[in-house]
Formats: C-alpha cells, sequence, structure tokens
C-alpha cells in the first residue's frame, strides 16, 4: 500500500503522479529527453514541479516497503529531498522512526522543502527537510536532530564519485553496524567506482547494487543482518545483471 498512500497523499497536495512508465509508452505522452518515465514526478498545471529532478520509482518505494517489514529504524537520515517523494515514503514506511532529510534547496529544488514539511504537517508524519549541505552541514544536523546517531540512511543528492563518496564519508562517524544505506542511482548515473571503495572500506557491511531496482541503487546490508533483513534487500539484485564490487 505504501505507493498508494503516496499517490494520495500527493494527489491532496495539488499534482497529479506520474511514475513508472514502460520507456515505450513514454514515447507517446512526453518529447522531453530528461524526463525518464522510470522514475516519479509531480505534475501541476501541466509542468514537473521538480523540473529536471524524479522522485524514486515504483520499484524503488517498494524496496523500501520490503525492508519495512523486518527492519525498524528509529532514527532515519537523508540527503537530496527535492519534492518530499522519496523522504515521505520512508516515513510513511517507518511510522516509529524520525526522519530527518537535507537538500540545498537552490533552483528547482528550492519550493521543495516547504512542499515535504507542508506534508509531513498535514498527515502528521515525524519528518523535517531542512536545508543543508553535504559535507559541511551533516555533523551539526545529525547530533541536533538525530541525537547524534542513523540507523537508517538514503544518499540521493550529487551524483558524482566524489560527491556520493563524501556523503558517506559525512555520514559514516553516526552510524553503527547495524545501520542500512541506500545510495541512489548508484548505476544509472554511473557512480559505481566510489560505491566499490565504499563497499570495501566497510567491513562490518556487504555491499550491493540492485539490478532490479529502476536506479541501480547501492546498498550496504550489515553482516549481521538476519536472513530475513539480507533477503528482503537482496531480492532487488537479479542474479542475471550482476554489478560485480
Amino acid at each position: 500500500m505504501l505507493f498508494a498512500k503516496l499517490v494520495d497523499i500527493y494527489q491532496q497536495a495539488g499534482f497529479a503522479i506520474r511514475s513508472s512508465i514502460s520507456p515505450f509508452m513514454l514515447k507517446s505522452i512526453s518529447n522531453v529527453s530528461h524526463e525518464d518515465g522510470t522514475f516519479t514526478y509531480i505534475v501541476k498545471d501541466g509542468a514537473n514541479y521538480g523540473a529536471h529532478g524524479g522522485g524514486i520509482s515504483m520499484s524503488e518505494v517498494y524496496l523500501i516497503d520490503s525492508l519495512a517489514s523486518v527492519f525498524k529504524p528509529t532514527t532515519v537520515f537523508g540527503i537530496g529531498c527535492s519534492f518530499g517523494w522519496s523522504s515521505v515514503a520512508l516515513t510513511l514506511a517507518n511510522p516509529a522512526a524520525k526522519v530527518v532529510a537535507i537538500d540545498i534547496a537552490e533552483g528547482t529544488s528550492a519550493p521543495g522543502l516547504d512542499l515535504t514539511n507542508e506534508v509531513a504537517k498535514r498527515h502528521g508524519l515525524n519528518l523535517k527537510a531542512l536545508i543543508g549541505r553535504s559535507p559541511e552541514d551533516v555533523p551539526a544536523i545529525v547530533e541536533r536532530e538525530l541525537g547524534g546517531r542513523i540507523d537508517l540512511v538514503f544518499i540521493d543528492a550529487d551524483h558524482t564519485d566524489t560527491a556520493q563518496y563524501a556523503d558517506f564519508r559525512a555520514v559514516a562517524p553516526y552510524c553503527h553496524p547495524s545501520t542500512v544505506y541506500l545510495f541512489h542511482d548508484v548505476y544509472i548515473c554511473q557512480t559505481t567506482a566510489s560505491f566499490k571503495r565504499i563497499a570495501a572500506e566497510m567491513v562490518t557491511h556487504d555491499g550491493l547494487v540492485l539490478t532490479r531496482t529502476a536506479s541501480g541503487i547501492g546498498a550496504l546490508i550489515p553482516k549481521s543482518a538476519p536472513a530475513e533483513l539480507r533477503a528482503s534487500i537482496a531480492a532487488f539484485a537479479d542474479p542475471f545483471c550482476v554489478v560485480p564490487l
């Protein structure tokens, strides 16, 4: 029901949702090359609210839902918020957790933080979207808002190897051996080099690129994770499309 809840929440806010459309079908409804139908866009008055930025796909919402069925974090931290789609998904899936997401709130992402906080207030969600830049603002925000501890981290910001590694190093001091890490767009944005480096450094975790997700999410799974937690993530990695680490 998580995807359906998300659609309903944004529709109540006045947006139409376009998400997870087959590329073959997308050709008949859009001539804009940067709009990948596999991702999520919120639309008002015929225009994409987030312009070039697409939110997580249906398959990636399903991943969050699957993980939440067996993993109960109390603190969730996101780097990158845009119009809040993934942040709201993480909050709905983890109602006992406090969720904090940061974004630089520049350009097309600027109104997204306000929308995210308005949605959270309207629906009573334990979610706060804040202006912040990674890595420099991460320590103060995590200490102040989450008590210096992160159980689940979702990184979806500047998709370069340099930025992805810097984001990881920024959150790592506040994580622990049981923290689950998710890095969006690892395969589609070709940040596999930095993800391989991160996975090699994480002796307490196993790295896996989830090739059944639209963006090829990179996951760090605790080595100590129970079998059901590991299975809830590993099911999204196709054995016929393996990204070696």
